[in-house]
C-alpha cells in the first residue's frame, strides 16, 4: 500500500469493492444453491460442508466491503487534510462533497470506431 494515500484513486478504489464484493456474493448465492441441490439429492454432510462455505464468502464480502470503505476513509482524509485549520470548514466540505462526486462517476466509454 503506498504510504502516500492521498494518491490513491477514489473512483478505483469504489470500482475495485464493487467487482469484489459483487463475485464473492455472486459466489455465496451459487454455493447456497448447490448446498440445497445436495440436500435434495440426500447427500447432508456435502450440503452441510458447502453451506458453511457459503457462509464463509457472505462474512468474507462483509469484511472486505468494510475494509475498502475504511480506505476510501483514509485516502480522502490524506486528500483534503482534514488538521489543515487554516481552511475554513466550508472550504473542507466543498473538497469533501467534490471529491466524493468524482469518485461516484464512472470513466467514459471507449468506443470503438469500425
Amino acid at each position: 500500500m503506498p504510504s502516500d494515500l492521498s494518491t490513491i484513486d477514489l473512483a478505483t478504489i469504489n470500482a475495485a469493492q464493487s467487482v469484489i464484493v459483487a463475485a464473492l456474493r455472486n459466489q455465496c448465492c451459487q454455493w447456497e444453491q448447490d448446498s440445497a441441490d445436495a440436500a435434495a439429492d440426500g447427500r447432508l454432510a456435502n450440503a452441510l460442508m458447502i453451506e458453511h462455505w457459503a457462509f464463509a464468502a457472505d462474512l468474507l464480502a462483509g469484511k472486505v466491503g468494510s475494509e475498502f470503505s475504511a480506505l476510501f476513509g483514509r485516502a480522502l482524509d490524506a486528500r483534503i487534510n482534514l488538521s489543515d485549520t487554516t481552511r475554513s470548514v466550508e472550504k473542507q466540505m466543498l473538497d469533501v462533497l467534490a471529491l466524493e462526486v468524482a469518485a461516484s462517476q464512472e470513466a467514459p466509454e471507449k468506443i470503438a470506431i469500425l
